[in-house]
């Protein structure tokens, strides 16, 4: 079973290939903005919905997506990382 850590850090790769970026070019690679620093677009953001659901088998709805994107000081990656926790934690894992 993925510790908590195990998990954040399979978000974070999972992140970070989309995009193809490298997170340990980041002090904090969950701090990072996707759309400023990481130029992310709403057709990645879907991509990256999609590959989280499948990876950790979860449901994240379309409003939860367009919720991150309109993140008042943009969304993180360490915000998607709260989500997928939060949903694991409502499927008990």
């Amino acid at each position: 079973m993925d510790t908590r850590s195990d998990q954040r850090a399979r978000v974070v790769k999972l992140i970070y290939d989309i995009l193809n970026r490298n997170p340990d070019l980041f002090d904090d690679p969950l701090a990072v903005k996707m759309e400023a620093e990481l130029e992310a677009d709403s057709l990645d953001a879907i991509e990256i919905a999609m590959d989280l659901e499948g990876e950790f088998a979860i449901e994240i709805d379309d409003d939860e997506v367009t919720a991150l994107g309109k993140a008042e000081d943009g969304a993180t990656v360490g915000d998607w990382w709260k989500l997928v926790e939060a949903k694991l934690a409502e499927a008990g894992r």
